[in-house]
Order: C-alpha cells, then structure tokens, then sequence
C-alpha cells in the first residue's frame, strides 16, 4: 500500500510539472471546410487597470473579458493587438508601459491564437523588454505571438497557421516607436516597401491567406489617413487578402479594396480599443471582425463578413476625480449594452459626454460605411 501511495504521488507532482496545455476551444457544429476567424484591436493596459488586476504578488485580468469570451473562443482562430509590452520588472501605465506577464496567459485562456506585439509601445521597456515578451508568449505553444522577432533569419520566417486544412500566414508593420534606443533592424518591421514585397510573395508560396496587421495612422483620428490608404492599396496591389489596423483608439472605416488583377482586399483600417481607460467617448468604441474562410475545390475564399461594434466599459467611485477611482473595466458586445449600464459608465457627463447604447450605434453607422454588415 505505501508503495501505491508513492507511485500516486509521483504522478500527482510529474502531472503538474508539464508545460500549459493547449487550450479546449468550445465550438458550435460546424461545416467541412470552414474556418472562423475573428480578430479585435487594441488590448491596452493603463496604469487603473493594473491596480484592479492585482492579486497579491501577481495579476489576474480574466473579469476584464468575461462578457466577450464566450464569442471569441468559439471562433477556430482569434486575434489580438497587445498594445502594451510584456516587458519583465515592475509593471507600469502611461508613459511607458509594461504589463505583467500574466496577461499572456489570460489572452490564452480567452482564446486567442495570434497576438501581435509590434506597436509604438514595443520599446518602452527597450530592446530587453521585447525579448522578454518574446520569451513569455513561447510558453504558449499554441498561440503565435507575431511582430517582434530575435533574430534576422526569424524575422525572415514566415509565421503560417495552420488549421483545418487552412494555412494563414501573418505579417506584422508598424509605422512608429514611442522609445528608440539602439536596436536591430530585424527586430520590428516598419512600412518598406521592398521587404513587404518580398515578405508578401513569400507568405503567397506557402500560405492560402495572407493577413497583414498595419499598426498605423494617428490616435483618436476618426478616419484613416493618407499614410493609411496609400499603404493598404499597396498591400492589395500585392495580393493581400485581409489588412487589420490598429494604433488609433478609435473605430475607423472597413471596405474592400480592389488591387491589381482585381483582387479583393478586406481592409479594416482601425479596430479600436479592445479594452482600455481612455477618457475620451469616442475610444470606447471597438470593432470585433468576423469571417470565415470557405474552401471550394482547391481555393479559399473570405466570406460572412462582419463587424461586431465593442463598448468598452468602466465605472467610477468618485465622479469628480475619474482619473484615479476607474474601476470594474469590462468590453461588451454593443448589441449587449444597455442604456442601465450606459448609465453607470463613468464618463457619463464628464466632459459634457453622453453615452447611450443609441449614441454609440450612430456613431458606428457613421464611422464603418456600409460596405460591409453590422452586427449590433
């Protein structure tokens, strides 16, 4: 009997010394030869919602994304812009970001399988801070962390995903740093226009999809500019199949865009903050991008597509000083709001502002276009 005793124990402490196991996605049913996909814009840790996530020694940020769980992990592949370097050392808000490791796992176990890390926020914590989130997110063999790279011949491989049969390769660009100290060129990709040449017919060799996310444009601008248009007619041009913008805060227009050959190219040139404790009304809007790729005879194409309208949310304990008493930050489906928690957010009457789940679907309307449908 002590024996067996023995034996079960050494089981036990072998059990949980394995590295994280791959997430249970729950899905729906679904037909052959269809892969979902959705993606969201900016995961953006400010110093209030650092506070709020503290546990002890460590953080938790799950409360955050309870209301939009549920519809990201029933998608086959999920994307996230983590806006903020996982960095090491003490975490931080604005100026210089740093969030803790333990968001990594948390993105992990919402559902997400691509999170890129090429953003203007990439140097915050210098060209330490980027290896060490490299490092982080490679505890997460199923998620593929994109954009910032170690070494030229990593940055020269193209990261392909592959599922059900489908092979999408990701590319990352980001348009400018907020710190630049000294560091290797290989290690974050600005807009050339030679290295996204050949970087795109590489993707084209071994890839079904090619999926370009552009971290562009200027913050809290409604609609996308020149810098933005130009750079995503040039990846159209090039036989790019979906372009995912992010960096604004703001939610900004989605369309097709015929390249040469007539290809048709899903731009989504903004898709705002996925969660974060911006003051400003207008940067509680997000988008969440949904679509499926469908597989006829040997081709792939882009179909359902649709933007699901986010509204960040968070409350407040002292109405006269917001900055410091945010609290209970949240995202949900806009088609989920209500006018009783429009009521509660915190920045109903700062400023002047109004929020109603009314307001906000207007500004959608006015913002997206109608080339593509609204989910709200």
């Amino acid at each position: 009997m002590k024996k067996i005793i023995q034996l079960l124990i050494s089981v036990l402490l072998i059990s949980g010394c394995q590295n994280t196991p791959k997430k249970e996605k729950v899905q729906e049913p679904k037909k052959d030869d269809t892969v979902s996909f959705v993606a969201v814009g900016d995961n953006l840790m400010h110093q209030r919602l650092l506070d709020e996530a503290k546990a002890d020694d460590d953080y938790d940020f799950s409360s955050y994304y309870t209301n939009i769980k549920p519809y990201i992990e029933q998608a086959d592949l999920a994307f996230v812009n983590q806006e903020t370097i996982l960095g090491g050392g003490k975490a931080s808000g604005y100026p210089y970001f740093n969030t803790p490791d333990a968001m990594a796992k948390n993105l992990h176990d919402v559902g997400f399988d691509i999170v890129n890390g090429s953003t203007n926020h990439a140097l915050d914590q210098g060209y330490e801070g980027i290896q060490h989130s490299i490092q982080v997110f490679k505890n997460y063999q199923d998620m593929h962390y994109i954009g910032l790279y170690q070494s030229q011949e990593e940055r020269d491989q193209i990261q392909v995903v592959e599922k059900d049969g489908l092979r999408i390769a990701f590319l990352a660009y980001n348009q400018m740093l907020n710190y630049t100290e000294d560091y290797p060129s290989y290690c974050i990709n600005d807009f050339d226009e030679e290295k996204m040449k050949n970087d795109v017919e590489n993707a084209k060799e071994i890839s079904d999809i090619v999926i370009v996310s552009c971290h562009w444009g200027i913050e809290n601008d409604m609609e996308p500019q020149p810098f933005q248009k130009k750079n995503a007619k040039f990846l159209a041009d090039l036989g790019v199949d979906i372009v995912l913008g992010t960096h604004t805060h703001t939610l900004q227009p989605v369309e097709w865009i015929e390249g040469q050959d007539g290809h048709q190219t899903l731009v989504a040139y903004s898709l705002g903050n996925f969660i974060s404790g911006m003051l400003e009304e207008d940067s509680q809007l997000g988008g969440m991008l949904t679509c499926d790729f469908k597989k006829d005879g040997s081709e792939w194409s882009i179909q359902n597509v649709t933007l699901v309208p986010l509204m960040n949310h968070y409350e407040t304990t002292n109405q006269k000083n917001i900055i410091d008493t945010r609290e209970k930050f949240t995202v949900y489906r806009l088609k989920d709001y209500t006018d009783e928690l429009a009521k509660k957010h915190a920045l109903q009457g700062y400023n002047g502002i109004t929020i109603s789940k009314e307001r906000m679907q207007e500004k959608v309307k006015e913002r997206v276009g109608s080339h593509i449908q609204i989910d709200m």
